[in-house]
């Protein structure tokens, strides 16, 4: 019997359990997803919105809390921060795609700041082993700061001989993935 080649394998990797990204669901956890765009790449971005139960300030110190990423984002292998210096950091991350077969890893200029009403951190790769590599995320009090609405975007395109829209779909899913894994990972914070 022939052996598959190795894009094949990775696609048919990759398919399994994806579900194709519509433009705009609302899942039964209360995320909204849709696709994102970004000019000069070939593959979407997900973008996922969400509510957090848990005041805005402490959910604010989880997404900045850039050297502990690995232990609750999707996929993430390691994350060291090797500078930083007020709302600007250097970081190292890991992840692991294709049923964790595939490390991918970048050096990321991250920029967290406050504007219009909410807190912004922004990730761009500066070198790698990827085509490209961005992350947001924003973060907006309600209720008083009771509360926070986190909306993550995330655009990873691997240097993997697959289809766009394979990877397109994966970023929509680990969009949602985060805004779940960052609900718990406040409340695992909160409970020491």
């Amino acid at each position: 019997m022939p052996r598959p080649s190795l894009t094949a394998a990775l696609t048919a990797a990759l398919l399994a359990g994806l579900a194709s990204p519509a433009a705009a669901q609302t899942g039964a956890e209360g995320i909204e997803t849709s696709l994102h765009r970004e000019a000069g790449l070939s593959v979407q971005g997900g973008e996922a919105v969400g509510e957090v139960d848990a005041p805005y300030d402490e959910v604010v110190r989880v997404v900045q809390d850039f050297g502990n990423y690995h232990h609750f984002l999707p996929h993430f292998r390691s994350s060291r921060v090797l500078a930083q210096r007020g709302g600007r950091a250097m970081v190292y991350m890991e992840v692991g795609i294709l049923r964790d077969t595939i490390t991918l890893w970048a050096q990321l200029r991250i920029q967290s700041r406050d504007g219009n009403g909410r807190h912004i951190v922004e990730a761009r790769m500066m070198q790698g082993n990827m085509d490209g590599f961005i992350a947001r995320w924003e973060v907006e009090p309600l209720d008083g700061g009771q509360r926070a609405r986190v909306r993550f975007r995330i655009l990873v395109d691997p240097d993997v001989p697959v289809p766009s829209s394979v990877v397109t779909a994966e970023n929509v899913k680990s969009a949602r993935r985060t805004i779940k894994a960052l609900r718990q990972r406040v409340v695992e914070v909160r409970q020491g």
